[in-house]
């Protein structure tokens, strides 16, 4: 093989450069499949809900150019900044949002990009994800008698919650207070003042204790001198913020309302429960775990590669074709057994009330009523693994061979769950509010779905023929018995 060293000595310069999209297009081909006109029956109330409640006064907002944006956002795991560089360069991505489809047709800036997403609630953008697994049923690539269920666990985007870590965020609250104090109270002299330095030090100190595995009477010892030491610090703020809150309630000073109510609110409930725990013996830790994040569970599934997991938790279902659709968080924790009737309701609602033919979970959703629940729903073939107790249920209905499938069957969303994590924000989520943290789980299994959907539209994958589970049982038995012969 040759060399060639050309173009290294010349200047790279601007050009016309004439780039031709075909029809086989992977994005042209999803951009045809996708249902558009239910999407846009979905997101037109969200967009409707304005301040004013004249959504049809002023200048017009390009609906298609903004879902395609979302869409291209959710498939791809874009920043909005990416986002909109990406429409820039590519013309793939342009066509697909609508190129010579919308009048007046333009790139939308990211901060327009940002105010779209926001608009959508969290629940529109649940049906939208759940809206392509319809689709794909529509099309022949899904098989929804076939339902498999897990949970996931999203962590919020904070730090490590440790308890001196909070304490320290709670005194940076105070100096960003005390310095408008001192700012718009007392004309810039420094009246008070909060030495966060001198606290670092004491938090420094106390993690050197923990690393050498010092006693834990020291260690609690620690933590009380670094309490009544915040809490000396930023008492004469929280006495004087009376007088600030007048200065501030309207103008520029957005950061210092912010610090304020984060202050008073969850700064204060935070010592108050620090105090009861250390000084009174309260056998309750302190609950509050981020100061800018309300909805934080603690979560440990005692899995050799995760520690302890602060999040929230998303019920998750697969149907034939793996394809996901997710359940309404309505709470944090969303506890297994407790999720599965709602999760069961869903999947009639979204593909009949007569389709479910087979079930599998894992032991965390047992109990004698999901039992009955699943017989109810019409389910002939189910896979509820008991847990290892002594339990008064009848004897199981399904064979040793069908549970052994089931239960090979339903390993495989393990693996559809990673990928919707390293795709998107169900891993770890990049907002700040608990509800755009909440909404990015949600369009974690949008971007999902439709990275699946493009694959089937595309060959890809290749659809497998519907073959219930009984044939698969049947086709292992006979295999067995043609084996032992």
């Amino acid at each position: 093989m040759s060399l060639d060293v050309g173009g290294f000595d010349e200047q790279v310069t601007g050009d016309t450069i004439t780039i031709t999209i075909s029809n086989e297009h992977r994005l042209i081909k999803l951009a045809q499949k996708i249902p558009w006109d239910e999407m846009l029956k979905l997101v037109l109330p969200d967009l409707k809900r304005t301040d004013k409640k004249r959504w049809w006064m002023g200048r017009p907002l390009r609906i298609r150019i903004h879902l395609g944006a979302y869409i291209l956002q959710q498939m791809f795991d874009l920043t909005d900044r990416k986002a909109e560089q990406a429409l820039r360069d590519n013309a793939a991505y342009q066509l697909f949002c609508g190129q010579g489809l919308v009048k007046k047709w333009h790139i939308p800036d990211h901060t327009k990009i940002e105010a779209f997403r926001s608009r959508l609630s969290a629940e529109t953008q649940r049906k939208l994800a759940n809206l392509i697994s319809q689709q794909a049923v529509k099309l022949k690539f899904a098989n929804p008698e076939e339902l498999d269920v897990d949970s996931a666990v999203q962590e919020a985007n904070i730090a490590y919650p440790a308890l001196v870590n909070l304490l320290i965020k709670v005194a940076i609250l105070a100096k960003t207070v005390a310095k408008g104090l001192n700012r718009l109270c007392h004309k810039g002299e420094e009246v008070f003042r909060v030495n966060v330095s001198h606290l670092k030090r004491i938090t420094l100190y106390y993690f050197r204790l923990k690393q050498s595995k010092k006693d834990t009477g020291l260690l609690k010892t620690v933590r009380k001198r670094l309490w009544r030491e915040t809490y000396a610090a930023i008492l004469p703020v929280l006495n004087q913020l009376y007088r600030l809150t007048p200065k501030i309630n309207h103008g520029k000073y957005w950061f210092l309302r912010q610090a304020i109510e984060k202050l008073r609110w969850r700064g204060c409930q935070l010592l108050q429960q620090t105090h009861e725990w250390l000084f009174e013996a309260s056998p309750n830790l302190p609950v509050i775990r981020s100061l800018h994040a309300y909805e934080v569970a603690c979560f440990n599934k005692g899995k050799l590669h995760k520690g302890l997991e602060f999040g929230r938790a998303f019920q998750l279902g697969r149907i034939g074709g793996n394809f996901l659709f997710v359940g309404e968080c309505t709470s944090t924790h969303m506890p297994d057994a407790p999720s599965l009737p709602a999760m069961v309701r869903l999947h009639q609602r979204l593909y009949g009330e007569d389709t479910l033919a087979s079930i599998a979970t894992d032991k965390g959703y047992y109990s004698r009523d999901n039992e009955k629940m699943l017989e109810k729903a019409g389910a002939q073939d189910i896979y509820l693994p008991r847990p290892e107790r002594v339990l008064d249920a009848p004897p199981e209905k399904t064979t040793g061979d069908m549970r052994a499938l089931l239960h090979n069957r339903r390993a495989g969303i393990e693996p559809l769950i990673a990928h919707t994590k390293q795709g998107g924000q169900l891993g770890r989520s990049r907002m700040k509010s608990d509800e755009t943290t909440k909404s990015a789980g949600y369009a974690a299994v949008l971007g999902f779905n439709l990275r699946q959907l493009m694959r089937y539209i595309t060959g890809e994958v290749r659809p497998e023929p519907r073959k219930t589970i009984k044939h698969e049982a049947k086709r292992t038995k006979n295999d067995s018995i043609q084996a032992v012969a």
